[in-house]
């Protein structure tokens, strides 16, 4: 028997086989390329026709399978296979149609064509039945979510819903502090859309943001939607044939929303009638601008009466009304939440256990104190840690640093902003300015900032006041957020120290929990002395400012406070300093502006680490020690403007230019050379007198006067006393880009020859592009001031006893109106005692931004330069005595008369 054989016989196929298939791979080429092209023509074909199925399947609210999405990407690419193989044959050809005998080309090309047969005809074999193409998806319009009554956001809801509707916005931002409604807002926006039957959108997606993970939010909305992936193409896909309004709580930065899987948002596309939208909630206004939200909507707190009835609703409408003394404290609780939801409902529930106006009595005392944890049930509340995430969310430490600065103030005080940013400065947060201006700029991106983030609010300015405060904007903190600052410096209830803050309590002697604090604020209160030594180690920053009857401090009251930086005696009657002040070897900012102080102690000199001494407005200050200036070497702010001190050519002058490190200086100086030493100077505020020179006739306000660093820095002059003076020349003394860019105040005051202010070669407009309080007082010479009009910042106009002049813009009034329209900022304008004033213009004048018009003994007044559209923002029109009014006439005087007020009813103060 032979056993090779068997062997050989069953080895044969395999040897056999392989070697006839490369054969056909080189010499079956053509029939192998035409067969394949014929079987991609039916798959192309059967793709087709699942794909009708598709479009058949989603009209009845199905989706493409994830089986037969795969077959059909699987189909795309053998499609690109295909078409590649048929053109490396087509290049293979001969121009005679034959194919070239290169035989390792042939065989590659055939070899690929019978691969990729199998591959085609095991996709064209599969067999897809209908139910298979497209499966039922959930629905995913939308779940009504749980929402507590309605109290007040009707409006909002109704206004998001106009811009939904009507495809104003296709997206919407909804900012706000935290605890203010914007989630529950939010909920009712997607329960409307949800109860809705008009099918607006074919889902309503609501996805809990809140840090941003989009792999979570990506799975949220894949989920909601019944999808199998949670791709961000896959999700995109889906939508991009829907109709949906994206719902998104909780953004706290900003979202790509590709990344999610959105479709692009395009509000105005009127190819597409899909509806793309998507609305989200944060506490940034900043988020709103990088989202580029189409509309921005800011959530404000409730009103007072909104308020009263959603706390009633909390703590018992029936309780509250069941006592009068439980409904008065109740009243006060409701107002110190000032309208915040969060904080009505927490105190609110905390208060529904409570029956007795003791109990009632306590709470509201507790609160008025920000002393929460001693409130029974609230140290478990999560009111303050809710609050807290927007402040750990400021971008450094030194933001948070600056929020908590701002709970020095008192509840619901109007803070001016330069206060707050030298307070920032005192506090060292804004080092690193080479000019002062800078340290400003950058205390109001830190404002903006705060503002953005629902930390800080816009003030307001009191109505009816006439003076250089109304050019101070002002800020406030919500009396909760303040709390939450103060909640914050107690180490967040873990301690009983940190920061006490007690101002406008009328108190009239220290408190008695002062030890180991670290903040003090006891401002505007009736304290009379402070005397004894008491135990401040730890104290860094102490306010006493308006306290008016402080007139003594003790030799020993500062021995103990070695670390102390920050000391504010502003508006207090203290004439005099303890010479133990020159302990405060810490000592960085010391404010004694508006004092009564007479003198400045000779031991001030050995604060050597002091950066700022502001003694401003000082009127009574006239005595500082010879060497103590000069001994202040790391100054960078001296203000002395407005006191009794003038600067004058000797040592004192010497002093000033010896410290180097100075950034601003405030001063009074009664001589032009003196002033002309300083050039190098940086000032800030400047009151140039010169009473004892009879024969100065005539001042050029130029760069070599005042210094080319003015252009930056100077931001009040004063020209005051100078008897002689004829005429004040305004001049860059070419040298082009001077001017004084930061001027905001200008008083020309007693020059009672000055007849004339010349504008050499150039412009009111671009000489003073930001002066906006002007005073002119006791200029008796003036007879015009029609450049006055060309202030294109001004804002208020005080113009008193100048008896000779005879109107505001004359002669070429015309002319000057041809530049432009005059007085468009101005606010307030105030004549007094102008006993030959007979017109402010002959024509009318729009007065865009007016409020207040007020004119005392300007007996030749016949007419106001007011048409029947003019002045549409004004409040009211004073005139002194009341008859001048009656003996006025032009032609719209009836149209105004509604506005005049007698003098009485208002509080009118001139100067600063």
């Amino acid at each position: 028997m032979d056993p090779i054989g068997p062997v050989v016989s069953s080895v044969a196929p395999y040897l056999v086989d392989p070697i006839v298939r490369q054969f056909k791979y080189l010499f079956l080429l053509s029939d192998n390329v035409k067969a394949i092209v014929n079987a991609m023509d039916e798959l192309r074909a059967k793709r087709e026709s699942i794909k009708i199925d598709i479009q058949n399947a989603e009209r009845e609210d199905k989706d493409c399978s994830p089986e037969v999405a795969l077959w059909l990407q699987k189909v795309e690419t053998i499609q690109r296979e295909v078409l590649a193989i048929k053109q490396a044959y087509d290049q293979r050809k001969k121009c005679i149609e034959i194919i070239s005998l290169n035989v390792v080309s042939n065989y590659k090309i055939g070899r690929q064509a019978f691969k990729k047969i199998e591959e085609v005809m095991h996709l064209l074999n599969k067999d897809f039945k209908f139910e298979d193409v497209a499966k039922k998806l959930p629905t995913g319009h939308g779940s009504e979510l749980p929402t507590p009554k309605d109290f007040g956001e009707v409006p909002m809801l109704e206004m998001i819903y106009h811009y939904l509707k009507e495809n104003i916005a296709g997206i919407v931002g909804i900012w706000g502090m935290g605890g203010v409604g914007k989630t529950t807002l939010l909920r009712r926006i997607n329960n409307k859309l949800v109860h809705n039957k008009d099918g607006m959108f074919d889902h309503v997606i609501w996805v809990v943001v809140s840090r941003n993970n989009a792999e979570k939010i990506r799975s949220d909305i894949a989920k909601f939607l019944g999808l199998s992936s949670a791709d961000a193409g896959a999700i995109c896909n889906f939508l991009r044939r829907k109709s949906f309004l994206l719902l998104l709580d909780d953004l706290w930065s900003s979202l790509d929303l590709e990344s999610i899987g959105v479709p692009e948002i395009d509000q105005h596309d009127a190819q597409d009638k899909k509806k793309r939208m998507v609305v989200f909630t944060t506490r940034s206004e900043a988020i709103c601008g990088s989202m580029e939200a189409n509309k921005k909507i800011k959530m404000e707190c409730l009103d007072d009466n909104a308020a009263w009835s959603l706390f009633k609703e909390k703590a018992g409408k029936e309780l509250i009304e069941s006592d009068k003394q439980i409904q008065h404290h109740a009243e006060d609780i409701t107002k110190k939440c000032a309208g915040l939801p969060l904080a009505l409902v927490t105190v609110g529930k905390a208060m529904s256990t409570k029956k007795t106006p003791g109990e009632w009595e306590y709470v509201a005392t507790m609160m008025r104190k920000s002393k929460y944890q001693n409130i029974p049930g609230m140290k478990e509340s999560n009111l303050f840690p809710i609050l807290k995430i927007s402040y750990d969310s400021l971008g450094s430490d030194s933001l948070r640093q600056c929020f908590l600065y701002c709970s020095l103030w008192g509840e619901d005080e109007q803070i001016p902003i330069d206060e707050l940013i030298e307070c920032w400065m005192g506090h060292g947060l804004l080092d690193g300015f080479d000019e002062l201006n800078e340290a400003y700029n950058q205390g109001e991106t830190i404002i903006g900032i705060l503002k953005e983030a629902c930390l800080l609010e816009s003030g307001v300015v009191e109505r009816l006041v006439i003076n250089t405060s109304e050019l101070r904007s002002n800020v406030k903190v919500h009396d909760m957020i303040r709390d939450l600052a103060l909640w914050i410096t107690s180490g967040c209830q873990e301690n009983n120290g940190g920061w006490l803050v007690k101002p406008h309590r009328s108190l009239e002697r220290l408190p008695q929990d002062l030890n180991d604090r670290e903040a003090i604020s006891l401002a505007y209160n009736r304290i009379r002395s402070l005397h004894g030594s008491p135990n401040f180690h730890k104290l860094r920053t102490f306010i006493l400012q308006g306290n008016k009857e402080l007139c003594h401090i003790s030799s020993s009251f500062f021995v103990t406070m070695h670390s102390l930086k920050y000391l504010d005696l502003s508006r207090t009657c203290v004439t005099s300093l303890p010479e133990e002040i020159g302990m405060l070897h810490e000592l960085q900012y010391l404010n004694l502006s508006f004092s009564s102080l007479i003198s400045l102690p000779r031991t001030l000199g050995d604060l050597n680490k002091l950066k700022y001494l502001y003694c401003g407005e000082a009127k009574k200050l006239k005595r500082i020690p010879g060497d103590l200036i000069a001994r202040l070497k790391n100054l960078n702010v001296l203000d002395l403007y407005s006191t009794s001190f003038y600067f004058y050519e000797g040592a004192y002058l010497d002093d000033l230019l010896s410290l180097s490190n100075l950034k601003g200086v405030g001063f009074n100086i009664v001589c032009l050379s003196a002033l002309e030493k300083l050039s190098h100077v940086p000032k800030q505020r400047v009151l140039l007198s010169s009473d004892y020179d009879k024969y100065l006739t005539s001042i050029s306000i130029s760069p070599s006067l005042l210094g080319s660093n003015s252009k930056a820095n100077l931001q009040e002059l004063d020209i005051f006393s100078i008897e002689g003076l004829k005429e004040l020349v305004m001049t860059t003394e070419d040298k082009i880009s001077w001017c004084l860019s930061q001027l905001k105040s200008l008083n020309l005051a007693f020059l009672r020859e000055l007849r004339d202010v010349i504008w050499e070669d150039l412009e009111p407009s671009y000489f003073l592009p930001k002066l906006a309080y002007l005073e002119i007082y006791e200029c008796h010479q003036l007879t015009s001031l029609c450049w006055v009009a060309q202030l294109p910042y001004l804002q208020i106009l005080v113009i008193s006893k100048c008896r000779k002049l005879r109107c505001i813009i004359a002669g070429d009034g015309h002319t000057m109106m041809e530049k432009g329209t005059p007085f468009q900022r101005l606010k307030t304008l105030l004549l007094v005692d102008l006993p030959n004033l007979e017109s402010i213009y002959e024509g009318e004048l729009s007065f865009p931004s007016i409020t207040t018009i007020s004119f005392t003994n300007c007996w030749k007044l016949r007419n106001l330069p007011l048409g029947l559209h003019s002045a549409k923002n004004l409040e009211y029109i004073s005139v002194d005595p009341l008859n001048l009014w009656d003996d006025m006439d032009w032609a719209f005087k009836h149209h105004f008369s509604h506005f005049v007020l007698k003098l009485s009813n208002v509080n009118i103060s001139c100067g600063n």
